[in-house]
């Protein structure tokens, strides 16, 4: 089965709606949906509002029946065929992908979307899915002593950068000579869709696309065309 994926760049609700409704949309109204809000410490934001959030955000948009998941360790992930859809949350994403390769739920994850599952991640929830999660550095603290920092790779081999400024783009392009790989950099009130092997800018605003030697901007609606990746 094709992936159904969707990339939001960690604005608030107002800035993510029409994301967010896609999601509603694909998922349907009487499908059951998973949370996984793990990104957040559960102390300094508590788990209760998260739920709080989530409820706020996406009943409004049809999604009644969720259920929120805050111990992977805990949880049996075969359980995942119960539900249609998954909205990883934003938070720490070193924390994140930490948790998600130590409980193994990374592979079940992968499975999910393998099967035709339907993903959102927001801002962490969205660099994790990316190829390698050091677009995050400049933000979040490695607090976890992540070493390994390799996503899930389900973004044509691509790394997500959230929450792009301008300014950034010096960052990107030191983060590119480093690392080597190339960028797709989503605004708060940008993000991407992917459909099968098809990529596209969604949102308010458009998504950039660095590599190591060109910019390209791509508008809300647009396929965003895969180059050379140097």
């Amino acid at each position: 089965m094709k992936p159904q994926i969707i990339l939001a760049g960690g604005g608030e609700p107002e800035d993510e709606l029409p994301l967010n409704r896609l999601f509603a949309e694909w998922t349907g109204t009487a499908s059951r949906v998973l949370y996984l809000p793990i990104a957040m410490d559960g102390v300094r934001v508590p788990y209760a509002t998260c739920r709080e959030w989530f409820s706020s955000v996406f009943r409004p948009l049809g999604i009644h029946c969720f259920e929120m998941w805050t111990d992977i360790f805990a949880e049996d992930h075969a359980r995942l065929n119960e539900f249609t859809a998954i909205f990883i949350g934003g938070g720490n994403t070193y924390r994140l992908l930490k948790l998600l390769r130590d409980a193994k739920f990374d592979q079940a994850l992968m499975r999910f979307v393998a099967q035709g599952g339907i993903v959102e991640g927001g801002s962490a929830g969205a660099i994790i899915l990316g190829r390698d999660i050091n677009t995050c550095a400049h933000m979040d603290a490695n607090e976890v002593g992540l070493r390994e920092t390799r996503g899930l790779n389900l973004v044509a081999d691509h790394a997500i950068w959230c929450h792009y400024r301008a300014e950034d783009d010096q960052r990107i392009a030191a983060y590119i000579a480093t690392c080597g790989f190339p960028v797709i950099a989503l605004t708060e009130r940008s993000g991407m869709q992917i459909a099968g092997d098809h990529l596209f800018a969604a949102g308010y605003e458009g998504v950039i696309r660095f590599t190591a030697s060109s910019k390209e901007i791509f508008g809300v609606g647009d396929e965003i065309r895969l180059g050379a990746h140097a």
